[in-house]
């Protein structure tokens, strides 16, 4: 899986995205499609694309679906979704295509760390390679039609995962997010809208996608990005410069909590992790590297462990969750 590699800016940056909105000319959006529709969308996909694997949501529970949108392989609105919809995918899970979400067709292309243009390069071939066999809703002026009127245009979103832990310890990341939203950048959670930064990550996209092109926005988007980079690890330093002693005990009492409790919650561990995560990139923590800790905080998340482990209560979910960590971390 992409998440179990490190890329450009990998202490700060997580992971990046670029998706595009896509729907196909003469098939009513939305809520206005029939059942016809909805298989349509998604034998004409599958067809221009048959080296990638399918993966029908028919066929799975919501359990089975929220685990694949808590690796980012597909939304949180797809979770409850009625509509005959799937996914296509790669090997390892850095392109994935949305069928039947909010638009007939979202493609998605991810990797580790900081390189929104590798990411366009392959979100773009797949559109190149759709375009082949699907005629696009398409508009002269407007561009790509979409459901929501905020991805008219390229239709095309860019995002950065980023861990911001100094910069929010600080209280600087509500004047960041102010001045991001006035030149068109969103700032959100894990899982995007409507979703907490718990754990002290963000999520950084563009708002708009009419009347720029691709490479204007991944530009935009790309000279920020870098520019809060350089403030959270600056920031970093200085708060570890400042008083090293009472850091580093921060840091160990978090990475002794995660690898010797008995029962952890979601919440509480992702907080911790943040800790710890923060403890490796300032050279504190050394027995555990990036890619490791990355790999546990996906694999202890709720409803993949449920998934994994045939676990059907809160506490058995928690308690596998501090078993995990401790086996891999300790």
């Amino acid at each position: 899986m992409w998440y179990t590699k490190f890329g450009p800016s990998g202490d700060i940056v997580l992971s990046s995205r670029v998706r595009l909105a896509r729907n196909i000319r003469n098939i009513p959006f939305g809520t206005k499609m029939s059942e016809k529709d909805q298989f349509m969308v998604m034998e004409k996909t599958r067809a221009a694309l048959p080296d990638m694997t399918f993966i029908d949501f028919s066929a799975m529970s919501p359990v089975e679906r929220q685990a694949l949108s808590e690796c980012h392989l597909t939304s949180p609105d797809m979770i409850e979704n009625k509509k005959k919809c799937g996914i296509l995918t790669n090997s390892d899970c850095t392109e994935c295509i949305m069928l039947n979400e909010e638009d007939h067709i979202r493609i998605q292309a991810m990797t580790p760390g900081f390189d929104l243009d590798l990411c366009f390069e392959k979100a773009n071939r797949l559109d190149d390679l759709l375009e082949k066999s699907v005629d696009f809703g398409f508009h002269p002026t407007f561009g790509y039609l979409t459901c929501c009127p905020t991805n008219v245009g390229t239709g095309m979103r860019a995002s950065v995962m980023m861990h911001l832990p100094a910069l929010t310890e600080l209280g600087r990341m509500e004047g960041i997010i102010r001045s991001l939203s006035k030149l068109g950048i969103t700032v959100r959670g894990l899982y995007g809208e409507g979703s907490r930064a718990y754990g002290n990550i963000y999520q950084i996209s563009n708002q708009v996608t009419l009347g720029s092109s691709e490479e204007e926005i991944l530009e935009k988007l790309s000279r920020l990005v870098n520019d809060i980079i350089e403030k959270e690890r600056e920031a970093g330093r200085s708060l570890y410069s400042r008083n090293k002693f009472h850091f580093e005990d921060k840091i160990m009492r978090s990475y002794g909590i995660l690898t010797n409790a008995r029962i952890l919650s979601s919440k509480e561990a992702m907080n911790l992790f943040s800790d710890v995560r923060w403890g490796i990139n300032l050279g504190i923590i050394k027995n555990i590297n990036l890619e490791s800790l990355s790999k546990v905080f996906y694999d202890t998340l709720p409803a993949t462990l449920v998934k994994n482990h045939n676990i059907s209560t809160a506490l058995e979910r928690d308690l596998k969750r501090a078993e995990l960590i401790c086996e891999n971390l300790k």
